[in-house]
């Protein structure tokens, strides 16, 4: 049954089928030709997978996130980073990464991200002369670290499967993220240099500090939310309410850029953005189930055991397949199909949840970018309407250096594992 499965699954990916239908094809193919499990399973798992509190948390950081960007705090957050950054040799590229750092403190979704700061910033940086490819390349590398950055809708995920802390998980990727930001930024600073890109005027004292000051409620956001989680005062998805909820004040009675009438619109924004990543999440429940029926994961255990008995051996083996995986799923399938597979993995080979957990959720978002089913890849061609082939060209010396920190984090636990265990023991 369990190669039924996995060709069943392959076959519907390679034909077109969306991800979550696919899943749901396989496990039912797989079902019928068993033969003797009762199919009112399927529908029985498939409402398992959605009732699970922190999974609440997504569709509502999702819509904070949407809210946010109509509410002109996303506009607030891009004109900080300019007057912080802007006077750096290539100053829209560093302004796309840092503007990706603060958004990351509220969205937790590096597609939201991609989409808020990528079509505002991807069509100046074409009119100033970087390039159709180069502005969708790091558009889209600086959008992968919106999701390692706490808040992090793949680690609420990942923590809700694992049983991992969410709040150890998003600790966990405070430092891995600002490692790949400023990485990001030393690689366009001589991208810049090569091809002379725009240095623009250092702002003023006085420019930084009104810019500051009209963003400080938007900078405010991401310490309530995360400092909330910390501290225990709330949990992740109450913290998700409170985003909304803020947001909604800020857009409508601070910036006030947001209308009433505007908010029906942007709440059917989110939640067909949410719709696909639940389908996904649904039928992922009835496909787990089936693969674990069938000694799956005992069999990929047998396997990594038989190739070696060490942990780096393991950890390396496992970074590669889902980074191939990346190339072809969506990142939110891969982590929910991979998860009860791989735990059995993390417990025998002595590798620490937590640790890996930051590890995969690096894993996904640089699949994001990668040809030929990348997210956030296709969020950026579409703003800056180039083609994958320019794309595909630009992101290289940007994926080389986020994948070499993938092997370093993976390789040095202490840099992911530093803050939980100093802050949450």
């Amino acid at each position: 049954m369990l190669i039924i499965l996995i060709i069943s699954l392959l076959v519907l990916l390679l034909i077109g089928v969306p991800v979550g239908f696919s899943l749901l094809g396989a496990t039912l193919i797989a079902l019928l030709s068993e033969g003797t499990i009762p199919l009112q399973t399927m529908p029985q798992r498939l409402a398992l997978g959605l009732d699970s509190f922190p999974m609440l948390a997504i569709p509502l950081f999702i819509l904070a996130g949407t809210i946010m960007e109509a509410g002109g705090i996303t506009k607030r957050l891009i004109q900080l980073s300019e007057v912080l950054v802007g006077h750096i040799r290539g100053s829209l590229a560093h302004v796309s990464v840092v503007s990706n750092v603060f958004m990351s403190g509220v969205s937790g979704s590096g597609v939201a991200d991609a989409a808020a700061t990528g079509s505002a910033l991807i069509p100046t940086m074409v009119k100033r002369g970087y390039g159709k490819g180069f502005a969708a390349a790091i558009l889209g590398a600086s959008a992968t670290v919106g999701p390692i950055i706490p808040p992090s809708i793949p680690m609420i995920v990942y923590g809700s499967l694992a049983g991992v802390s969410v709040g150890k998980l998003f600790l966990g990727g405070a430092i891995p993220g600002l490692m790949m930001s400023c990485s990001l930024m030393v690689v366009s600073y001589f991208i810049a240099r090569k091809r002379g890109f725009e240095k623009r005027a250092r702002a003023s004292f006085k420019e930084i500090v009104k810019a500051s000051l009209d963003a400080s409620w938007a900078l405010l956001m991401p310490v309530i939310i995360v400092g909330g989680i910390f501290s225990g005062i709330f949990t992740a998805t109450e913290s998700a309410v409170i985003a909304v909820f803020y947001s909604l004040i800020i857009g409508l009675f601070v910036y006030k850029e947001i209308k009433i009438k505007e908010l029906p619109k942007k709440i059917l924004e989110s939640v067909s953005m949410s719709s696909s990543i639940g389908i996904i999440i649904a039928a992922s429940v009835p496909f787990a189930w089936v693969m674990a029926f069938s000694q799956g994961p005992a069999k990929v255990l047998a396997m990594f055991q038989n190739i070696s008995d060490s942990t780096i051996v393991a950890m390396l083996l496992l970074m590669f397949i889902l980074l191939i995986l990346g190339c072809f799923l969506d990142g939110m399938a891969i982590i929910i199909i991979t998860t009860p597979v791989i735990m059995p993995i993390l417990t025998q080979f002595g590798i620490d949840p937590l640790h890996f957990g930051v590890i995969l959720a690096i894993n996904v978002m640089v699949g994001t970018i990668t040809p030929p089913v990348g997210t956030i890849m296709y969020v950026a061609l579409n703003i800056a309407k180039c083609s994958v082939v320019e794309f595909s060209k630009e992101i290289m010396p940007f994926l080389i250096v986020l994948i070499a920190l993938l092997v370093l984090f993976a390789l040095v636990p202490g840099i992911v594992l530093y803050l939980p265990n100093l802050l949450m023991k």
